[in-house]
């Protein structure tokens, strides 16, 4: 039988030029896009949101020249027993599908995941927000059928999700004759006896970092920084999100959409893009004119805007489930779930308690907000 030489390196993004390279490369190229598991977005999120606790599992071909799969890692307690390796996917970065080339064979994949797991002396592996339609997690499946995993699936659901081409075109015209939609139209109108409305989509650097510094201020001036929870709000978030943009940024990988009234600013949003695919990472607006559903407008000229983009190929809301303003605006779904994976004899019980911890604490939370009132 033949023997894999795949070679899996375990380091600290941004320490191996070479290898933020290939990884990079990987990014590009993979056979799913994932704009947060880049060297773009883990290294800075690493530099100023995690203390370096970060850690990169990387996969090469037998060469050493090329990244078959990547899987950037971080410890979290999900249960109340132990602190898993988990994939850094969450509340800044949504979507934890896979890295992983066309040329990864279920034996690296495999590899990668042993080397994740022996993070853990109770060997297991969480993967939250993995997407569940696509060919890698169909990959995925097959290697932990193969190679005798335990799998654990905590939880599926789907977010709002703009299609391209035709269907994408076709639900986009079919807007203006939803009732969800005519009271944002009519506000349109309203607006527009006020003055002049123009939306622009930014994807040059120079442009972008000036972007950058409205959609901050904008934010900052709203609840979110009543709140203390803007980007501005905390030094290590605004320095995380201005070195992330500014790489991506000189990627190509940055779009950020502004809705201006007489050229003042009333929404925007800053969208990561990878392979044509498009992710909604941030969006803000003007509450003094929130009646005039300026976040709403801005969804629909965005919208409109990628659809005229050859190259666009689908766009991930990022959203929760139940977000009414994303749904009522991308009609199509994304489905992910959040996987628990492992090997061994303590396995099996550590995937229970950490999934029946997860439940615990997910329902003490409810149940704070019900006390305090919230929703």
């Amino acid at each position: 039988m033949r023997q894999d030489s795949a070679t899996i390196k375990l380091l600290t993004p941004g320490e191996d030029e070479t290898v933020d390279h290939l990884w990079q490369q990987l990014s590009q190229n993979a056979m799913e896009p994932n704009p947060f598991f880049s060297s773009s977005f883990v290294s800075a999120f690493n530099t100023h949101k995690t203390n370096s606790s970060i850690k990169l599992i990387l996969a090469l071909d037998p060469s050493g020249t090329k990244a078959l799969a990547a899987l950037p890692i971080v410890k979290k307690r999900r249960g109340l027993l132990f602190k898993l390796p988990s994939a850094v996917a969450g509340d800044y970065g949504p979507l934890g599908t896979l890295l992983l080339s066309e040329e990864a064979t279920p034996e690296a994949l495999n590899k990668l995941l042993e080397t994740a797991c022996n993070l853990s002396w109770a060997k297991i592996l969480l993967l939250p927000f993995h997407g569940t339609d696509g060919p890698v997690y169909k990959r995925l499946q097959d290697a932990l059928k193969t190679n005798g995993w335990l799998q654990r699936v905590s939880g599926q659901e789907d977010r709002a999700f703009q299609m391209p081409g035709t269907e994408g075109q076709a639900n986009f015209k079919a807007l203006k004759k939803r009732s969800s939609w005519k009271g944002a139209f009519k506000n349109q109108r309203r607006l527009e006896k006020q003055g002049t409305l123009t939306f622009s989509m930014l994807e040059n650097p120079s442009d972008i970092q000036t972007a950058l510094g409205d959609f901050l201020r904008l934010e900052a001036d709203g609840w979110k920084g009543e709140q203390g929870t803007a980007l501005l709000s905390r030094e290590p978030d605004a320095a995380f999100t201005r070195e992330m943009v500014s790489k991506q940024a000189q990627a190509g990988n940055i779009r950020i959409g502004q809705l201006r009234l007489d050229g003042k600013l009333i929404a925007t949003n800053l969208l990561l893009r990878e392979k044509g695919r498009i992710f909604g990472w941030k969006t803000t607006f003007n509450e003094s004119l929130a009646k005039f559903s300026p976040g709403q407008l801005l969804i629909y000229y965005t919208t409109q805007t990628l659809l005229e983009d050859p190259e666009f190929s689908g766009a991930d809301s990022l959203s929760s489930p139940d977000n009414q303003m994303a749904n009522k605006a991308w009609t199509a779904r994304f489905a992910y779930t959040t996987l628990l994976i492992g090997k061994g004899p303590i396995a099996r019980f550590a995937m229970w308690e950490a999934d029946a911890g997860a439940r615990a604490k997910q329902t003490l939370k409810g149940n704070i907000k019900k006390v305090l009132g919230r929703k």
